[in-house]
């Protein structure tokens, strides 16, 4: 990797770090939040977990200018799924809450949460199956390591950041 490219990339995990450290913020009044946070943080951190894949998987510049529209692309719609998926959690929980909840109603939410999860699968199956023949077999091996570990280990920082510690440290 170049020393252009090294510093590029500095530049854009910093701009999705500040743009994560913002959306972790507290904010007592739901109104605060401009309408298109949400946007801007789910676009920093495809660009994160990306910039990240290039590091681990140490790829090279032709690798990368290859997978990275690709897999920009699938993100994005793996994203608005998990949007959906997260909606129909939301609605069981408040069916579950209800006194005498509706049983053939929470069937139906059971049966799109079900939905939504085969199309996350199937969405991480295509991703992996793009980079496959793309991949030497060690960075394959990495990518699975790195596929399964990365949310899990951005979710265990964002959460010392709320707490107040390691606030500036998001690599491993």
């Amino acid at each position: 990797m170049t020393r252009r490219m090294m510093i590029v990339g500095f530049l854009l995990v910093g701009w999705a770090v500040c743009g994560l450290a913002v959306a972790g913020q507290d904010r007592t009044d739901p109104g605060a939040v401009p309408p298109k946070v949400g946007r801007r943080v789910r676009e920093n951190l495809i660009t994160l977990k990306l910039l990240r894949m290039t590091q681990a998987l140490d790829l090279t510049t032709e690798q990368t200018s290859e997978i990275y529209p690709v897999l920009t692309r699938q993100e994005k719609e793996k994203y608005e799924i998990t949007e959906k998926l997260n909606q129909s959690m939301k609605d069981l929980r408040l069916l579950l809450e209800q006194e005498k909840p509706d049983e053939a109603r929470i069937l139906s939410v059971m049966s799109e949460i079900g939905v939504w999860r085969d199309r996350i699968a199937a969405k991480d199956k295509e991703m992996a199956d793009f980079l496959k023949p793309r991949l030497s077999v060690v960075q394959n091996a990495k990518y699975l390591l790195f596929a399964s570990e990365f949310y899990q280990r951005l979710g265990e920082r964002l959460g010392r950041i709320r707490q107040g510690g390691n606030k500036f440290r998001f690599t491993s």
